[in-house]
């Protein structure tokens, strides 16, 4: 008898908080190891280190555009006209005799995080090391919206890793819904100052409409709005 109510014990106590929900919160942050893409443009957008960007609009077309044009770009200040398009997967690893191999200044790389699925973003944007984190609560290689402190933890490491750094967050409006809005302030006055310690570059896509206009007003105040001609 005594059995039989643990088991009914057990069988309710795991219904109530949901294990496997819980388990996926409070699962161990992923590593995250910044790596170059391949050179494939020389005209990229050109933005300021230390700097963190508020892109209005509705859907994240252009922030992605921005972000993949960086990456795959040349560096914002390439000294090498003779720099040449390659194909090599990260330039760590290249045995090519490429000027950028002697030069001092580092070539941008990029971390993502998306509601999207990373296989279609690399596919749309043909990018080939740069990590793509989903933002899911399904899925054994997600990371659960609620858990902001994994997030922040992986920005944090990605900017110390990287010489030059630039996150793209394409998920405020869901991570808002799921946390509310004061927590997510927090998590971005967070950001914000490790960009600038670090002279690292964060993109966030955004439409205004989502928020109250007070609410709005917090986040546009902490970013630099992107405009097409900076």
């Amino acid at each position: 008898m005594g059995r039989e109510k643990e088991a009914v014990f057990i069988s309710r106590f795991r219904r109530v908080i949901k294990v496997p929900n819980i388990l996926q919160i409070f699962k161990r942050k992923p590593k995250v190891i910044p790596v170059t893409e391949p050179v494939a443009n020389f005209d990229g957008t050109k933005l300021k280190r230390g700097r963190s960007y508020l892109i209005k609009e509705l859907k994240s077309e252009a922030a992605f555009e921005i972000f993949v044009s960086m990456i795959k770009g040349t560096c914002a200040e390439c000294q090498h006209p003779e720099t040449f398009s390659c194909e090599s997967i990260g330039c760590e690893g290249c045995t090519l005799p490429c000027p950028c191999k002697h030069c001092m200044q580092a070539r941008a790389q990029g971390l993502c995080f998306t509601m999207d699925s990373p296989e279609e973003i690399r596919q749309r944007y043909l990018l080939q090391t740069t990590p793509i984190f989903w933002i899911s609560k399904h899925g054994s290689e997600s990371i659960n919206p609620a858990n902001l402190e994994i997030m922040a933890g992986m920005i944090k490491d990605f900017f110390r890793k990287s010489k030059n750094p630039i996150v793209l967050l394409d998920c405020l409006e869901y991570l808002i819904i799921t946390n509310g809005f004061i927590p997510v302030l927090k998590f971005l006055y967070d950001i914000r100052e490790w960009v600038i310690l670090q002279k690292a570059i964060f993109i966030l896509p955004f439409s205004p409409a989502t928020l109250e206009e007070r609410e709005f007003a917090l986040i546009e105040r902490m970013m630099d709005n992107y405009h097409k001609n900076m």
